[in-house]
């Protein structure tokens, strides 16, 4: 679209985060995502023209990323393969598409011969340790009928992390969740920037959207799949070959919609900050090859940040890839995926030259009225800084230690209303580490 992508790839972190809302590719009655959008743009012009300029120069445009994979299946209770509790096959065929798809693999659904099209060189590797260096498959699996109901309405991110959730600096979390229609096909949280002025922003909805269900947790991060659309599977022949996921990590990767940052709003003057990406002035369904753009071109009905069927998509464009290598090279929790332990064996961990981070814990957890923390060596001897949140984004309490002198700190966290709230550390030693915690 006509705005340069250079001065605008940030454009989409100023809030902290957006919960992706856009109908991604929809029927009469569903919607595909959800998204958040930022309020003000100006703060990011000359951070971002640096930033983009770097990718393009540096030769890390030649280096292909991979990011660990999470997948947290939240069923009702089925034996693996009925009902919401899909099939590891059915995962591997989602992970395989994602990597069809930002490869532009020849011989693939996700190969096209388009003279914008590219290779973005990502792939999506299922995690190879989880967040203690014990050995896994990349799957959780989790029975909601054996948890005590969180007592709260919301997003499916944030119900899904109610139930399982792994720390979204070291992977990328993807939840599998029952096919509830309210929910639509997926959703997804956006990048956030790292300039300092904005970390205490306050995430909002933009005006028309805010009868959605909730709004991002900060530091909750990953995207949802509606179950019914997890990879290849024959329940719909609409969005049934994978692509609400491609479409829903474009989000996590910093991708507007092609219609632009106005939500379920399109027109010839709003755009996606991608040059090569023709304005729209509607939201494409079906497949509709005869579909002009703004400028009377032939529009994009290819592009995977658009709402056509799946069948129909094939394509990022040079400049989509440069804003997403740009995000995953610079923005928080981003950045540290492609060097995350998950994305090797524990016996590699053990081996390495760079000694494997401890971790925080907190224990008891479930808990009562206090929960004693415990430091790593590392983080001893120097301050910590402790912020509560709960699901709906809101600050409980923070604390700061000025100097962790024990390997133990007892914690008496605030009392919400939820039983479920998160608790973030940072300390002097540059570790941020999320910890969530669930009160009995």
């Amino acid at each position: 679209m006509k705005t340069n992508c250079f001065k605008a790839i940030f454009l989409l972190g100023l809030t902290l985060y957006f919960s992706a809302n856009a109908i991604g590719q929809w029927t009469e009655n569903t919607e595909k995502c959800r998204v958040l959008y930022p309020g003000k743009t100006d703060p990011f012009e000359t951070w971002l023209q640096a930033r983009s300029e770097k990718s393009l120069r540096s030769d890390l445009a030649q280096t292909v990323y991979q990011i660990p994979v999470v997948v947290h299946v939240i069923h009702w209770g089925n034996p693996i393969g009925e009902g919401y509790n899909i099939t590891d096959e059915q995962i591997y065929s989602q992970i395989r598409i994602l990597n069809e798809d930002f490869r532009r693999k020849p011989n693939s659904p996700g190969y096209n011969e388009h003279p914008d099209g590219a290779d973005a060189g990502i792939e999506f590797v299922l995690a190879k340790s989880d967040p203690n260096g014990q050995a896994t498959s990349g799957i959780v699996r989790v029975n909601s009928k054996n948890i005590e109901s969180p007592g709260f309405g919301g997003t499916m991110i944030g119900l899904g992390a109610y139930y399982s959730f792994w720390d979204p600096y070291k992977y990328l979390n993807i939840w599998s969740f029952p096919g509830v229609q309210d929910f639509g096909l997926g959703e997804a949280w956006f990048p956030i920037a790292d300039l300092p002025d904005l970390e205490d922003e306050v995430e909002f909805v933009i005006p028309g959207l805010d009868s959605i269900h909730g709004i991002a947790v900060k530091d909750i991060d990953g995207i949802a799949i509606n179950a019914l659309h997890f990879g290849e599977i024959d329940l719909d022949t609409e969005y049934n070959l994978g692509r609400t996921g491609t479409h829903e990590v474009g989000h996590f990767l910093g991708l507007y919609h092609l219609w632009g940052t106005e939500g379920f709003e399109a027109n010839c003057d709003i755009d996606d900050y991608c040059t090569d990406t023709p304005n729209i002035s509607s939201i494409t369904t079906g497949c509709p090859v005869n579909k002009l753009a703004c400028d009377r071109t032939p529009a994009m009905i290819e592009n995977y940040m658009d709402y056509t069927n799946d069948d129909c998509q094939n394509l990022f464009t040079n400049e989509q890839v440069l804003r997403m290598r740009t995000v995953l090279e610079n923005s928080p929790r981003r950045k540290s995926l492609f060097n995350s332990d998950g994305l090797k064996y524990p016996d590699e961990i053990l081996k390495s030259p760079k000694p494997h981070s401890e971790l925080f814990t907190a224990n008891p957890n479930p808990f009562h009225d206090k929960i004693q923390l415990k430091i790593p060596t590392t983080a001893i001897s120097k301050p910590l800084k402790l912020t509560y949140y709960d699901l709906s984004g809101t600050l409980l309490k923070e604390e700061y230690i000025p100097n962790a002198t024990s390997n133990r700190i007892l914690l008496t966290p605030p009392s919400p209303e939820s039983k479920l709230f998160f608790l973030k550390i940072e300390n002097g030693s540059g570790i941020t580490q999320l910890v969530k915690l669930v009160r009995r």
